[in-house]
């Protein structure tokens, strides 16, 4: 019994990790990318998500394949929706600490910002 409920739990725990984050619109994921700074060419390449808590924030990762190896950056990042279609770089680091005061904290667990 026990180890049904441990193997139970191991099924749905990582099901609400990924939940925390929802894809974006097309239209929404062009212009994050824009805001970003990398090129169209690059768009392939990245992985945008929004938090799910408030999509008007994002965040965007790298694919790890060797055809995205020149578009690898290493760090967290996250964007703010600051008009319909603009988006503005609100956070950008590879070392910081945990809480960040102008992010909610609901937006940074839902993005793998802080925990």
């Amino acid at each position: 019994m026990l180890i049904a409920l441990a193997v139970t739990g191991a099924l749905v725990l990582p099901a609400f990790a990924v939940a925390a984050t929802v894809s974006p619109t097309r239209a929404q994921k062009a212009a994050i990318v824009k805001a970003f700074g990398d090129p169209k060419s690059a768009a392939s390449c990245l992985k945008v998500r929004l938090a799910a808590s408030n999509h008007n924030y994002a965040t965007v990762r790298f694919r790890r394949v060797r055809r995205c190896r020149k578009w690898a950056f290493n760090g967290t990042n996250a964007l703010k929706r600051v008009r319909q279609r603009h988006w503005k770089v609100v956070f950008e680091a590879s070392a910081y600490r945990c809480p960040l005061a102008h992010i909610p904290r609901r937006v940074q667990r839902d993005l793998g910002i802080c925990r």
